[in-house]
């Protein structure tokens, strides 16, 4: 049986709220009052002044050096170091790095990783900062395995509009101007040199025990609902393991991506908790894959019609729920559809598999796939329609 969102919100008020019932109409350009992540504000303007960066949150936050101690907690917040030149970087792993054997706020080199993804823009931040992200995998791998990626977060001075706003530029027509080759693909083989840090974010709040709601909820009815409606999809207050701060990202090689990790029923069932810290502690940043027959559920939009689609993109896959969003492909004011979110127009549509990454975005852990053609199936009906195939 599937579930839905019930009631009728405005346009206004619908594309207001993160993650909320809605329709795919409403991942437009310029959502400038959405929070970015979890402990800060959201992309002003976003890519190129489109608003980009709010198409799906901000899942990592990125904050200035010698604010905090325990690494990035969204926003400007975090980042670690006390305004002193770093220590000489200190080689490690992947796995050392998400099971805590190194320490966070330790600058590392990551010798001969694995690009798992294409660059994509997370937010800006209140500094004027553009921020970018690559996930990376660790070498000589066939498959990815618990502890083999982490997300890694590297900036870019924004420009100013006439407003004085900041914006970064559109990865579909302009260099990122970060340490990341503007075309790393998913394959490439790097040497980085970064700072270990840890996403967390007081935002994601225990208003509902551990559990925030989704959309926001009064505290009374949060705790009423949180049980009795599988539609809610629960923030999370688990953090993820990153590599920020990158300083250098030297490519050496191209090799072929492991292949994703197909979660087991009792895995896939800890990635729509939003308490399992063990399980995103040794999943975050790694891509896996889901197999098997999932239904979406159906949300209302604004002209009382069940959509696949949900506002910002994102698809909620019956059974948990899972979130499948479109933030590492989308881009605000895209040209091109590869860049554009997903179409999905018959709602009796199921789902047979999705490949994506493990990822905190905007206090939700879901799904990030790369690519609405190849990681989805079926894929986006304007990658059958055109005949697109997706980088």
């Amino acid at each position: 049986m599937r579930s839905r969102d019930v009631g009728l919100l405005g346009l206004g008020a619908l594309c207001a709220v993160a993650l909320s019932i809605g329709a795919g109409g409403c991942q437009p350009e310029g959502n400038t009052g959405v929070p970015g992540g979890p402990g800060g504000p959201g992309g002003t303007t976003g890519q190129g002044g489109s608003g980009a960066g709010a198409s799906s949150g901000d899942g990592s936050g990125a904050g200035e050096p010698g604010t905090a101690t325990t690494g990035s907690a969204g926003g400007d917040e975090g980042g670690g170091g006390t305004g002193e030149p770093p220590p000489p970087a200190r080689v490690a792993t992947i796995e050392e790095i998400t099971t805590g054997a190194v320490a966070r706020d330790t600058v590392v080199e990551l010798k001969g990783v694995v690009a798992m993804s294409q660059k994509f823009f997370i937010d800006d931040t209140r500094s004027g900062a553009c921020l970018w992200g690559v996930f990376l995998s660790s070498p000589d791998l066939t498959e990815t395995t618990a502890n083999s990626g982490i997300l890694a977060v590297s900036r870019s001075e924004a420009s100013t509009d006439e407003n004085g706003d900041p914006v970064c530029p559109s990865l579909e027509s302009a260099s990122a101007g970060d340490p990341f080759p503007d075309d790393v693909a998913p394959g490439d083989v790097l040497d980085i040199v970064g700072e270990t840090t840890y996403f967390s974010s007081s935002s994601c709040s225990d208003a509902c025990g551990d559990l925030v709601c989704d959309p926001p909820e009064t505290a009374e009815s949060c705790k009423q609902d949180c049980g009795a409606s599988p539609e809610l999809v629960g923030q999370s207050a688990v953090g993820q393991y990153q590599v920020e701060w990158i300083k250098s990202a030297t490519r050496t090689g191209h090799v072929e991506a492991p292949k994703p990790h197909v979660l087991t029923a009792e895995e896939a069932m800890k990635l729509s908790s939003p308490t399992e810290t063990d399980f995103f502690h040794a999943w975050g940043g790694v891509k896996v894959r889901l197999e098997g027959a999932f239904a979406p559920v159906l949300r209302t939009n604004a002209m009382g019609e069940d959509v696949v689609v949900g506002s910002y993109g994102n698809i909620h896959l019956d059974g948990g729920p899972v979130q499948v969003g479109d933030k590492i492909y989308y881009i605000g004011g895209a040209q091109t559809a590869c860049h554009k979110g997903p179409i999905y127009s018959n709602i009796d549509v199921v789902f047979s598999r999705v490949d994506g990454f493990v990822y905190n975005n905007f206090c939700i852990w879901s799904l990030q796939p790369a690519n609405k053609c190849t990681d989805l199936d079926p894929p986006s009906e304007d990658c059958v329609a055109d005949g697109l195939m997706c980088l």
